[in-house]
């Protein structure tokens, strides 16, 4: 009976739960994973960098699939629908957060360019994805090159981001950790998204509780074998690390939204649905809070040894809810969060009747 008071009833259940709640687990991971950086201090790192570095394969490739899964429906429109629906939406929170990022934290982390570097900075985040809000970047792109290629057969789409994942993955044209790369090798995950999709969303209402727990078991597994045989420590961009990469990340993206439905049925984890219908907001604003902890943690001259492996976890905690309370207290300001008004294609001119 106790377990039954904590599960959720199908009228209690909002439908879809489940995403938003994959969309709260991708962005902890990804904002835990920024606290580990060492841009003003390394004390906080401790051991964190190693166990974070565990979740490559199951990060990004979650976060950009549940980006990905509302997609199919505006990538059926025209596309001049798309570019004011999406793409200028993006582009904007693009250009404005990365200016914001030039101008506050590129000072504060990495240090005063001058006048001369700052207008390098700028210029260049058109042609180079901007480090703190990369991902807007990638999923602009996204949207501009998964419109062209929707109406090809699914197994083409899928060779496509295939082939684009291998070949930044392997570092050929750029290091596999650029964020030109990052934006090249997790298209296809966004790929399957818009494509299955809209029939996992059909499918998951059919699904039981145990039927959740075979993709995590199956992705730990893969883990486990893959770092057993070597191919996970292998050189990156040789081709068992990139099979090993390729096979553990779609893995990963089963098993997280696997765990999210899982999670979904508890109301215990009310606060995880809420966090995922925010992480637009919570990305675009964690850096800034992670800024002020690490200046924080760098002004104490001796940081106690048993304190330090908590630090990456309070840092995590402070940036995502510093990020939830300042979008509480500029959301009236919307132009931050969303395209603005003005900002649209202008409307076509149509043609006068002739009489």
């Amino acid at each position: 009976m106790g377990i039954e008071l904590g599960l959720r009833t199908p009228a209690q259940k909002p439908r879809e739960r489940w995403i938003d709640v994959a969309k709260g687990i991708a962005i902890i991971l990804v904002v835990f994973l920024h606290s580990t950086f060492d841009y003003r201090t390394s004390v906080h790192e401790w051991q964190w960098v190693d166990y974070s570095a565990l979740l490559e394969t199951f990060r990004m490739p979650l976060f950009f699939f549940t980006a990905g899964l509302f997609a199919s429906k505006v990538l059926s429109k025209s596309f001049r629908e798309l570019v004011n629906l999406r793409v200028l939406r993006f582009g904007w929170l693009y250009v404005l957060w990365s200016t914001l990022a030039v101008f506050i934290l590129t000072p504060i982390l990495v240090g005063w360019p001058g006048v001369a570097g700052t207008a390098g900075y700028l210029a260049s985040m058109f042609v180079i994805p901007n480090p703190a809000t990369w991902f807007i970047f990638a999923i602009t792109v996204y949207f501009l090159a998964a419109w062209p290629i929707r109406r090809l057969p699914l197994p083409v789409q899928v060779i496509i981001g295939v082939a684009l994942t291998l070949f930044f993955q392997s570092g050929l044209l750029t290091p596999a950790d650029s964020e030109w790369a990052k934006v090249g090798k997790y298209f296809l995950f966004f790929l399957l998204a818009v494509e299955f999709g809209p029939r996992l969303r059909r499918w998951v209402p059919s699904l039981r509780w145990w039927h959740t727990l075979v993709a995590p078991i199956v992705y730990v597994a893969g883990v486990v074998l893959f770092r057993w045989i070597g191919w996970l420590n292998a050189p990156v961009g040789s081709p068992s690390q990139m099979a090993a990469w390729l096979v553990l990340s779609v893995l990963a993206v089963a098993a997280g939204c696997s765990v999210a439905l899982l999670v979904a049925r508890w109301a215990a984890f009310d606060w995880l649905f809420w966090l995922g219908s925010r992480t637009l907001q919570v990305y675009l604003l964690h850096w800034y809070f992670l800024t002020i902890g690490w200046l924080a943690i760098a002004a104490v001259p001796v940081m106690p040894s048993a304190v330090v492996p908590f630090l990456a976890p309070l840092l995590t905690a402070f940036a995502i809810g510093g990020s939830l309370i300042v979008h509480r207290l500029t959301e009236r300001a919307s132009f931050l969060y969303g395209k603005p008004a003005w900002l649209r294609l202008p409307a076509r001119r149509v043609a006068a009747q002739q009489l």
